[in-house]
């Protein structure tokens, strides 16, 4: 490779363009040549966004006079934009940078957004046609929403949808970066194309947005068919199969797939299905993460064959995944669609690319550099030696120090870690998915203390010493684990037994605490008319009032079930009860930390065991975050507010007695 590729000088925003060779036919040899340009120049290329796809089977481009490997995807793409008789000069990663050199590689990842922003087109390449897909996009072409209401369209545009170009980190900024420019009255960039069609990325984005409309998923016609093929999933032996896997664990639940069902296709769906297992699911239950779990063992199914079922489901897909991709950067205005091309704030990104892939886990960093400002981007210094969990540390220092609210992303992507890393535990792992995190669950994504919204004082924002090892931030004490009750895999009546365990334990050590049955459901919300039947269902489960219609089955395994199982029940010393994730142990410390936005375990912990002992202060107490919690508090008299210097005056209270404590964490 050091034949073909000359150095290039970073000080001058040198990048490489690649010339195109034009030819007739389409199984001619790719023919290219390489010349670099300074961007100060205002030079003209065309920038492709793709992504690169299996390796296998191998592809070449005679590039330079030279045969250069390229991955099918490119090879496809270039084929598709040769011209007959000119050549076409174009920037493409894979070849305009020397990916052998990681010292090029970040100069030029640090010229990315400049290098889409300039580009005279930026051509999207979606794929080879498939399945439809040429007669999908020559709808969009003609802008005809008639056909965009087709079964047809419903399944061919689908097809487009679920490719990989939509699931990369890379290709959002290489989107957004475009100039989005009007040519002859046309929007001319960027251009989708897919196969041997190219279209204008407003038809695209148009028909986008159309076909995510729940309300034109498919003709009425239609809905029939995709209810009888998923129907099928409900046999007996399914069903058998569905309450064999615990909820919450992978791969599915019975309550994901219903969710699911619910969601796509209105309350009523399963109104003439004969399981009354599945009629008697409570209609409240929120979207959560199994039910695109659900999709996995569905699809494996033996019974679960049906064309148009597997197109529910890759459908329900889609639906959590692609709106998510770009949420953000498109608005709407009077009717029209344009593209934000303000800087978003970093904590605002990561959320909304979360669950997009990338090769190597530092792109997840700096694959999103060009959606944020100036200020955020040297930041964060591109390095491709560094380890990638070291590229973590200065983003998070920097969403702590100018995004107050960014510390509340640690709870989001949370993932038990058994610290064989020198990871500090305030930095999460940016390449997990929510929608996969280990300790994802309603009530933890909720958490805090239940009924109460905190008001902090402005000077406790969170700090990061200048080496990024230390956080130090202001907390609740909510006081250290005095008793731990786990709960593990088991029927009805094992919960019940330990819910009777618990409910002695309470009356003994966390007298201040909220009932019971507010605990393990979770509920933060104060609206009496939602929870009034809570208490007696409650009453109900634990057998001191006779069951009747079946409410309390259902409270016990929609509402409580799913929090508790895998996790643990704990007790301070101070009189606070909650749910726990199952790291936590006798010792820990349950706290509120300013910004996180619930509750945290913090655990201990001697510098000398991590080797940072001449790095801290030895008169201070240091902890690591190993989970987090909820924490049940009960309104009555035993609780103040705290201190007006804490608080203000604003009619906001607090479930602790004290003031904020400093708390310094590694």
């Amino acid at each position: 490779m050091a034949q073909i590729y000359t150095p290039l000088n970073s000080d001058l925003c040198q990048i490489r363009r690649l010339t195109l060779q034009p030819a007739i036919s389409l199984n001619d040899t790719l023919h290219g040549n390489l010349d670099v340009v300074s961007l100060e120049s205002s030079p003209e290329y065309e920038a492709l966004s793709y992504v690169w796809g299996s390796t296998t089977p191998a592809k070449t481009i005679n590039l330079d006079g030279l045969l250069i490997s390229i991955t099918p995807n490119l090879d496809n793409a270039l084929r598709n934009l040769r011209l007959p008789n000119l050549p076409r000069i174009l920037w493409v990663d894979a070849l305009c940078i020397n990916q052998d050199d990681l010292d090029e590689r970040a100069s030029q990842v640090a010229l990315m957004r400049r290098v889409y922003t300039e580009a005279t087109t930026v051509l999207i390449w979606l794929g080879s046609e498939s399945d439809g897909s040429d007669d999908a996009m020559r709808s969009i072409e003609r802008f005809d929403k008639g056909y965009w209401k087709t079964y047809d369209f419903q399944t061919q545009f689908m097809e487009i949808l679920f490719r990989p170009w939509f699931t990369r980190i890379w290709t959002v900024q290489e989107f957004v970066m475009g100039k989005h420019s009007v040519v002859d009255g046309r929007m001319k960039n960027p251009l989708f194309g897919c196969g041997g069609v190219w279209v204008e990325w407003l038809s695209f984005i148009t028909a986008w947005a159309h076909f995510s409309d729940d309300t034109n998923i498919m003709e009425e016609k239609y809905k029939k068919a995709y209810h009888d093929a998923v129907a099928k999933t409900f046999e007996p032996e399914w069903i058998r199969l569905a309450h064999s896997k615990p909820m919450g664990t992978e791969p599915t639940s019975l309550e994901g797939v219903i969710t699911g069902l619910r969601s796509a296709f209105g309350e009523d769906f399963l109104e003439n299905l004969p399981y009354s297992s599945v009629k008697d699911l409570d209609e409240e239950i929120q979207l959560n993460p199994h039910v695109w779990r659900a999709r996995y063992i569905t699809m494996r199914h033996s019974q679960y064959d049906s064309i148009e079922a597997k197109a529910f489901w890759r459908r329900m897909e889609l639906t959590k995944r692609v709106p998510i991709t770009y949420h953000g950067f498109l608005m709407h205005s009077r009717g029209t669609l344009r593209i934000r091309k303000e800087p978003l704030t970093l904590e605002t990104v990561l959320k909304g690319t979360m669950n997009l892939r990338s090769t190597d886990p530092r792109d997840k960093i700096y694959g999103i550099l060009g959606l944020l400002s100036e200020e955020a981007r040297a930041a964060i210094p591109i390095d491709y030696h560094k380890e990638p969990e070291w590229t973590f540390v200065p983003t998070m220092t920097y969403i702590i120090h100018h995004e107050p609210k960014g510390l509340a992303l640690l709870g989001l992507l949370w993932r038990t870690r058994q610290f064989k890393t020198p990871l500090p535990s305030w930095v999460p792992d940016f390449t997990i998915s929510a929608d996969y995190n280990d300790e994802h669950n309603p009530v933890f994504l909720r958490g805090g203390c239940a009924n109460y919204g905190w008001d902090w004082p402005e000077d406790t924002n969170a700090t990061v010493s200048q080496d990024r090892i230390i956080l130090s931030a202001h907390m609740i004490n909510f006081g250290r684990v005095t008793h731990i009750i786990s709960f593990i895999d088991g029927d009805r009546n094992y919960y019940i037994s330990r819910f009777k365990e618990i409910e002695s334990l309470l009356t003994i050590h966390a007298a201040l605490s909220e009932p019971l049955w507010r605990t393990l459901v979770g509920i933060r919300n104060t609206d009496q008319g939602l929870i009034a039947p809570y208490p007696r269902t409650f009453e109900t489960l634990m057998g001191r009032i006779p069951e009747q219609n079946g409410d309390a089955q259902k409270m016990f395994q929609d509402a409580i079930l799913p929090i508790v199982r895998g996790r643990k029940f704990f007790i301070t010393d101070r009189g606070f009860a909650g749910v726990a994730t199952p790291m936590i142990r006798d010792g820990d410390m349950i706290s509120n930390i300013i910004g996180m936005g619930r509750p945290a375990v913090l655990r201990d912990i001697d510098p000398e065991e991590i080797g940072m002992e001449r790095r801290v202060d030895g008169g201070r107490l240091y902890h690591r975050i190993t989970g987090f919690a909820y924490v049940g508090c009960h309104d009555r008299d035993g609780f103040e507010s705290l201190v007006k210097e804490n608080v203000g005056d604003r009619d906001r209270h607090c479930c602790v007695d004290k003031e904020l404590e400093e708390c310094f964490i590694i």
